[in-house]
C-alpha cells in the first residue's frame, strides 16, 4: 500500500477516535469550531506526512511539481471521503442529538424575533412569499429550512466540498513548502 493512502486512512482513522473520545468524555458536542480544527489538522497531517514519504520512496530530486501535487492529493482525497462518510454516519446514527438540538436553539431565537412586529414585517418584506403567510405558517416554513440546513446529508455534501477544497489548497501548498523551503537542495 502506498504511503500517502496508510497516512489517509490512519489520520482518518484517528479524526474518528477523537470524535469517538470526544462523545464518551461528552465534551466539545455542541461545539463544531474545536473538532473542526483537528480535523483540519488531521488533513494537513496526512498530507504531508504522505506527500513526504511518497517523495522519499520516489527520490526527493525526482518528479515534477504536478506528480508531487497528485501524490499530496493521492492522501488528501481518501482522508476527505472517509472522513464526510464518518460524518454523514456520527450525525445521522450515533449522535442525532446534535442536529436536533441545533434545530431547537435555532427555532427558540426564532421563536424570540417572531414576538418583534417588526421583525415579522421586514420578513414579508424580503420574502414575497411570506406575505400571505400567517406568523405559524412562517414558522413551519423556518422550521423546514432549518431541517434541511442540518441535515445528516447537507452535512456530508459540505464536509466533502470543504474538505475537498482544503485538500487541494494544501496539496499545492504542501507541495511548494517541499520544494521551495524544505527540500529545495534536491531541486537545483
Amino acid at each position: 500500500m502506498r504511503p500517502s493512502i496508510r497516512f489517509a486512512l490512519l489520520f482518518a482513522g484517528l479524526f474518528a477516535a477523537v470524535k469517538f473520545l470526544f462523545m464518551e468524555l461528552n465534551v466539545f458536542q455542541d461545539n463544531i469550531q474545536i473538532p473542526g480544527l483537528i480535523n483540519n489538522f488531521f488533513l494537513l497531517a496526512a498530507i504531508s506526512l504522505g506527500l513526504f514519504f511518497e517523495k522519499k520512496k520516489e527520490g526527493f530530486g525526482e518528479g515534477g511539481p504536478m506528480s508531487d501535487i497528485k501524490n499530496a492529493m493521492r492522501a488528501g482525497a481518501p482522508y476527505v471521503l472517509l472522513v464526510s462518510g464518518f460524518i454523514y454516519f456520527y450525525y445521522n446514527t450515533i449522535n442525532p442529538q446534535f442536529i436536533e438540538s441545533g434545530i431547537e436553539v435555532r427555532m427558540d431565537m426564532i421563536y424570540k424575533d417572531m414576538e418583534r412586529e417588526s421583525y415579522v414585517d421586514s420578513l414579508k418584506m424580503h420574502k414575497s412569499e411570506f406575505q400571505v403567510m400567517t406568523n405559524d405558517e412562517i414558522l413551519r416554513e423556518a422550521r423546514n429550512e432549518i431541517e434541511s440546513n442540518l441535515s445528516p446529508r447537507t452535512m456530508f455534501t459540505f464536509s466533502l466540498l470543504g474538505l475537498l477544497i482544503l485538500s487541494v489548497s494544501y496539496s499545492i501548498l504542501i507541495t511548494l513548502i517541499y520544494r521551495k523551503i524544505l527540500l529545495k537542495e534536491y531541486y537545483r
